[in-house]
């Protein structure tokens, strides 16, 4: 099972670069399976970025609650085709140590199931063995079943009619229990074998392994009758003999309850309770069998291992993250509510970005930095210190940016304003689009709130929009019962940010940031960093 690093919800370039590099970094040290990850879509400057360097997107993940698939181990599925003998339940049964097999078609289409149960239950049925004409039974499922061979040529496909007869006895007592058609099952008696082919048997089984005499033979070969030598006894034959009918003529097809790679193990589990049968097939989406789970998978089920990256609040946090196992923590923010069950790994710094961490940490472990995992760790740094305009920006940040940027091969500055150009415009974006850009959640004392921040270089079209992002705002936080929503409109080219207010607690805003909120709305004068710079005082005033 591979390790996902992953960032947090509406992924902006940190979280995403972060990760990939993360994930890269931990495969180079440690030569395991770690991959990349993100619960968001990616945004246009990240995306501009991820183009440039020519990297690929992480891998999306809706949640990382425990499914069906985390279930599965990474042997190929066991089944039975419907077409094959009874007889191979049995093997394979005992074989994989289980009393329940799925059966399936020769595309591997599930199409039933079937137990020992079923198989014993026809076993006491002796009525079935009076008429073949119902078990499906060919001459070809003969020899796969008991083995042997033919002693004539013969037509494999043929099927069996009438009954068996056991011909132990007198021959002239054993003619008069067979009618045409019947197979009788008898040992090496030239005798008792002519009769039973001058009676009309449809089919003689020369039980030991024994051959025939060449009487027998032109006698057989004249009425047309199968003659198969099979290296059983007479008892072992006959009891092998309704195990040659196909699996589809016992198997049950109705009321089959399966599961999809995709189910949450949550629900299988109910499932498995109200039910309680010993195994349930697992399908895609075309009823194609991928594999088998029951409640001991359920006791053994491994959950989803995590690292996360730049984040450790809940609220932020994939879904489903209580159901995972959390390994390591890179952030640089404050400390949030991430909780875990053991000890893990946790490094956070005070610095402006999470890839300023992640690139120390290759030097650390001796890996060398590839020119992709270079460019994208500075493009982290770049986005999330403003072109270090931000004061969240250290002087460690400028340091390793510039050292990442000699191995990207790039004019730091140029490239860092290419990149803001390519994911500032507002232009053919929906407001939810805008303001889920960079959209997170805090708990600030007892207030719930949204903030969103959206780096822009088009603050004039920003304005012109203002009524329908406000509107799209409130509208977010009824539907997430936020006691506020945020929307911070930051200009990186006069570093200052328009700040836009959803919600009826104008007065801590006020209070917050020392300004008069009319219409909506407030102007910051040198705010760039929401965590630095908005998170604090809103926290102070707050109580948080």
């Amino acid at each position: 099972m591979s390790v996902i690093v992953i960032g947090h919800r509406n992924p902006d370039t940190d979280s995403i670069c972060s990760a990939i590099a993360y994930a890269y970094l931990k495969r180079q040290a440690t030569n395991e399976a770690y991959i990349a990850g993100r619960c968001g879509k990616v945004k246009a400057e990240t995306k501009y970025v991820l183009d440039y360097f020519q990297v690929d997107e992480p891998r999306y993940f809706e949640d990382v609650k425990a499914r069906v698939t985390d279930m599965l181990g990474q042997e190929s599925p066991f089944a039975v085709l419907a077409s094959a003998p009874i007889r191979d339940v049995g093997i394979l049964a005992a074989k994989e140590n289980t009393k329940s097999l799925p059966v399936v078609d020769t595309e591997n289409h599930l199409v039933g199931m079937i137990t020992l149960g079923d198989i014993a239950e026809r076993y006491l049925n002796l009525e079935e063995f009076k008429d073949f004409d119902k078990m499906g039974i060919t001459l070809g499922a003969l020899v796969h079943t008991m083995g042997g061979c033919f002693l004539s040529p013969t037509d494999e496909e043929r099927p069996l009619k009438g009954k068996a007869v056991i011909g132990g006895m007198n021959p002239n007592s054993m003619v008069k229990h067979i009618e045409p058609g019947d197979f009788v099952i008898i040992g090496d008696r030239e005798e008792a074998q002519l009769a039973a082919i001058k009676s009309g048997a449809g089919c003689l089984i020369i039980t030991g392994g024994f051959s025939v005499t060449e009487k027998v033979k032109e006698a057989a070969l004249e009425a047309s009758v199968p003659v198969l030598s099979v290296p059983h006894d007479t008892y072992s034959a006959a009891r092998l003999l309704g195990m040659c009918a196909p699996v589809r003529t016992i198997m049950h097809q109705d009321n089959i309850i399966t599961f999809q790679e995709d189910d949450y193990v949550d629900d299988v589990r109910k499932v498995m309770l109200d039910t309680r049968y010993r195994s349930y097939p697992v399908v895609d989406k075309d009823k194609r069998l991928v594999g088998v789970v029951s409640r001991y998978h359920l006791l053994t089920l491994q959950r989803k291992q995590v690292i996360l990256v730049d984040h450790n609040e809940k609220s932020q946090a994939v879904l489903g993250l209580e159901q995972a196992q959390i390994l390591e923590v890179i952030d640089h923010h404050r400390m949030g509510d991430v909780q875990t069950g053991e000890p893990i790994f946790f490094r956070g710094e005070p610095v402006g970005c999470t890839s300023t961490i992640i690139a120390s940490m290759y030097d650390e472990q001796d890996v060398e930095i590839p020119k992709d995992m270079a460019g994208i760790m500075l493009a982290a740094i770049l986005s999330d210190t403003v072109l270090f305009k931000s004061p969240t920006c250290t002087k460690r940040d400028k340091v390793i940016a510039e050292k990442l940027a000699k191995i990207a091969g790039v004019d730091l500055m140029e490239f860092g304003r290419a990149m803001f150009a390519a994911g500032s415009s507002l232009e053919g974006r929906s407001p939810e689009e805008i303001i889920f850009q960079d959209f997170k959640e805090f708990h600030l004392g007892e207030k719930q709130l949204g903030i969103c921040q959206v780096e822009t270089m088009d603050m004039e079209g920003a304005q012109k929009r203002k009524g329908s992002l406000l509107d799209a705002m409130e509208s977010i936080r009824v539907d997430k019962k936020l006691d506020m929503v945020l929307l911070m409109l930051t200009d990186i080219i006069n570093e200052g940010t328009l700040l836009l207010v959803a919600g009826q607690d104008l007065e801590t805003i006020e209070k917050a940031f020392k300004v008069t909120v009319e219409a909506q709305e407030a102007y910051l004068p040198g705010v760039l960093s929401r965590k630095k710079q908005v998170i604090p005082p809103l926290s102070s005033v707050l109580g948080a």
